[in-house]
């Protein structure tokens, strides 16, 4: 699924090498930085988030890069068989690590991926800024996390950063919005069985709890399942109003949606991030309204502040689904990764820094104003910014006025529109 790119006649090709895994950039007069970004290109998420790392990059070089220095682009794609691998994940950081032009990366998209490579990039002091990572147990010690964030790290410095914020708020702020606004108290719970699907659901399911309603919890493994109506149906006799998926679509999450329909039940299906996604929206197939879903940031078509932003990133990227749900926080994790680089720079004497000069750097980073809000990241990597969005899916006359994130194949005018949003950093 990985998709060709409307851009101008200009990078045209160079982008068409980035898609496929190679680099773009030009050489300055000090010499050129590599950042590289390890994402599931295969899915139109995963790609419209690697466009905005992309963006970030190019706007940076015509402005004139990095303290004298040009930033090289390379997009590693960590998807295997369809859907997001860990193992490719690990292999696409060791191909970084193995050329030391690579000073840090975004990524990764998924936090299975994440729990993967922490461990290998940790003991060469390699950034990696997440622009989707949501899992607390990566960056937490929670107890009910099935791994720890020190066994990740080892006894290293921490080089692991996010800009979005975490599961134990996502989850809980949809059992929230179901519990109060969509009136369901008896909720089916299912999980893709993966480290993020898991998390979240678990998060949902306790919220829930928390505020007096009652849940039935089922999980399934994307290779020995794919017709979900007896799972469906037991929801239904259990007496579900509304139920919530723990997982991401290229783990096949929002088919029950489309099977919910055979079955002739029509409740609220939900979600967290992994569903606010084209890939769920198709994955619906004529059941596609009424799907809510959480993000784990402040949507960025929301802020009047990034309007101009968001204008001159759609001239560059005018395809339909070139836009998606974590698009702008990737824009700002790149940009933040290269403040940083441009900081280690200078504290370099202008010369290219060290690995470790630039993650002191970005631990360092304190009132970075991005496009999504003004971040601060914790001694985890944590950022401040705790605002969870929340969106239903919609048919809508004009898509460009939605979130942008819509169907690809039959439903292209159901777009998820935004709803509401929940700040707990405020609350």
């Amino acid at each position: 699924m990985v998709r060709a790119r409307g851009l101008a006649v200009l990078i045209a090709a160079t982008f068409v090498a980035f898609a496929c895994g190679g680099s773009t950039g030009t050489t300055a007069s000090k010499g050129t930085i590599k950042i590289g970004s390890d994402l599931p290109v295969c899915t139109v998420g995963g790609q419209a988030t690697q466009n905005g790392v992309q963006f970030a990059i190019d706007t940076k070089n015509k402005a004139g890069g990095v303290e004298g220095y040009t930033i090289q682009f390379q997009g590693f794609d960590d998807c295997r068989q369809a859907a997001y691998s860990a193992d490719a994940g690990v292999e696409n950081v060791q191909k970084m690590l193995g050329d030391a032009k690579f000073l840090g990366m975004i990524g990764p998209y998924n936090s299975a991926v994440a729990k993967a490579q922490i461990p290998v990039a940790e003991p060469q002091h390699f950034v990696m800024v997440s622009p989707s990572n949501t899992n607390p147990c990566l960056t937490k010690d929670l107890p009910d996390c099935s791994y720890h964030p020190q066994d990740l790290r080892k006894g290293n410095a921490n080089s692991y950063f996010r800009v979005v914020t975490t599961d134990d708020y996502q989850g809980p702020a949809m059992s929230s919005y179901s519990y109060s606004t969509l009136k369901a108290t008896k909720v089916g719970v299912l999980d893709d069985s993966t480290v993020f699907g898991v998390g979240i659901a678990n998060a949902f399911e306790a919220k829930v709890k928390a505020l007096g309603g009652s849940t039935l919890r089922k999980s399934y493994k994307k290779d020995q399942t794919s017709d979900f109506r007896s799972i469906l149906l037991a929801f239904k006799t259990f007496g579900a109003m509304a139920v919530y998926v723990g997982g991401t679509d290229d783990q096949n999450i929002c088919q029950p949606r489309a099977q919910m329909k055979t079955i002739g039940w029509d409740v609220p299906f939900m979600g967290g991030d992994g569903i606010e996604t084209t890939d769920c929206i198709d994955q619906a197939t004529g059941n596609e309204a009424n799907i809510y879903a959480t993000s784990a940031g402040a949507d960025a078509t929301q802020i009047p502040g990034a309007a101009a932003t968001i204008a001159a990133f759609r001239k560059a990227f005018p395809g339909p689904n070139d836009f998606g749900g974590y698009t702008m926080q990737a824009y700002d994790a790149a940009n933040a990764l290269m403040a940083a680089v441009g900081r280690a720079i200078k504290a370099n004497n202008g010369n290219v820094p060290t690995r470790e000069q630039v993650r002191t750097q970005m631990a360092a980073t304190k009132g970075f104003v991005g496009v999504i809000g003004t971040y601060d990241f914790d001694a985890n990597g944590d950022t401040n910014l705790k605002v969870v969005s929340i969106y239903q899916v919609q048919v809508v006359a004009d898509p460009t006025k939605s979130t942008g994130v819509c169907g690809s194949k039959t439903a292209k005018t159901a777009c998820f529109v935004w709803k509401d949003q929940i700040d707990y950093a405020k609350a």
